[in-house]
């Protein structure tokens, strides 16, 4: 084979392996919908800062000033946002989100998101050494596990002053660590809303190597940042358009599931005690004032009365062991995920758009609704029905 030969089959090999290339990005690029320029016109993600605070680096995402404001170039803004949704969808693959926001405007939106798409999330107040001293950070939070799962059970060894003060750390604990349990390693990618506000965020994010997606205003760096998204980081309805398409892109994953599946067993789990810790403590009230009533009666020397009492109460244990276990199952059995129901994906995205979302909330809405929810017809109704026998 000549050279000019072998040149040429070169050239075909990369035309091939470009289109390949091309072919797997477009894919990706398609398996979520970038907003329209109209819509963050909507949504107010244009306006940036007045021109006296503005940070000199974002010059180059600016496209005009109008009346000393800055106005952020949102063809710039669609293009970075496209490519930092595609480093998300794979990233959420791999592993676990974390998303941070803890500004007023955003608190409730990123917590609202994070619980609904299965993204960890911090709202309150970053803990410094979450990333940097994290083994330290992850004992904390499984502390707060076990003390929460403590407190359901009853805590019966304990005195009234004991519980209180564990009551009030669990509280504690719950406003800094509440979106991050179950964390057992950093994650993939952390998304943060203003850079300026998660400075703190942002170096450690750095300082450990995880990736950072930023929203980012005029005011703010974006040199710090491997994928900024230059929008308005201020208005709520700016930052809500976003972290919906962040929440989009992440619900799609497997780890997202796996991470809404087990904060819904915590949270069964520790009904299960609570309930059965009312249930025992109900019953050795009852036992009590048996045992009171069967001393009065030997007392009095009622003897048989007192021994049909005892049979009576061995009769029953055995009756309250067995709806004990019924029970249980049936907790077990309401807490699955409508995911668990082998239903088709359209009717599972029909049923969580009316926001159901276990076989608990399934089990609550009657035929007449079903039919009224968009998405979900006859033969789906029947597929329902028949699931929740």
């Amino acid at each position: 084979m000549s050279n000019k030969d072998i040149n040429k089959r070169k050239e075909n090999t990369m035309t091939e392996v470009k289109k390949e290339v091309s072919k797997k990005t477009e894919t990706k690029k398609k398996s979520f919908q970038i907003p329209e320029l109209i819509d963050f016109l909507k949504a107010g993600s244009h306006f940036g800062h007045k021109k006296s605070a503005w940070n000199p680096r974002m010059e180059k995402y600016i496209y005009d000033v109008r009346n000393g404001t800055h106005i952020i170039d949102l063809v710039k803004t669609r293009e970075l946002l496209e490519d930092a949704l595609g480093v998300l969808s794979d990233s959420s693959e791999r592993g676990n989100i974390l998303i941070v926001g803890t500004k007023g405007q955003a608190a409730s939106l990123i917590t609202k998101v994070a619980e609904e798409s299965g993204m960890f999330y911090i709202n309150k107040r970053w803990m410094g050494g979450l990333f940097t001293n994290f083994e330290g950070v992850k004992k904390a939070v499984l502390g707060l596990l076990k003390m929460e799962e403590q407190l359901a059970g009853g805590l019966d060894d304990l005195v009234k002053k004991e519980k209180l003060l564990i009551q009030a750390e669990v509280e504690r604990l719950n406003k800094i660590y509440e979106g991050i349990k179950f964390m057992d390693k950093l994650p993939e990618v952390i998304i943060v809303i203003d850079s300026q506000v998660e400075k703190n965020a942002i170096k450690e994010a750095r300082a450990v190597g995880v990736p950072i997606i930023a929203l980012i205003d005029t005011n703010c760096n974006p040199d710090i940042i491997d994928y900024p998204i230059p929008a308005n980081d201020d208005s709520i309805k700016s930052i809500s358009l976003f972290t919906k398409l962040f929440g989009d892109v992440v619900a799609k994953s497997k780890k997202s599931l796996s991470l809404i599946s087990l904060r819904r067993d915590h949270e069964a789990k520790l009904e299960k005690l609570r309930r059965d810790y009312e249930e025992e403590k109900a019953r050795r009230e009852k036992m009590e004032e048996e045992d009171r009533v069967r001393m009065k009666a030997l007392r009095e020397g009622k003897v048989e009365e007192a021994v049909n009492i005892s049979v009576v109460r061995v009769v029953k244990k055995e009756k309250d062991i067995e709806k004990d276990i019924i029970e249980a199952e049936k907790v077990i059995e309401d807490a699955k995920g409508i995911e668990d129901l082998g239903f088709s994906t359209r009717t599972i995205n029909a049923l969580k758009d009316a926001k159901v979302k276990t076989v608990k909330d399934l089990k609550k809405i009657s035929k007449e609704k079903l039919e009224t929810i968009k998405g979900i017809g006859p033969k789906a109704i029947e597929e329902i029905e028949n699931a929740i026998k």
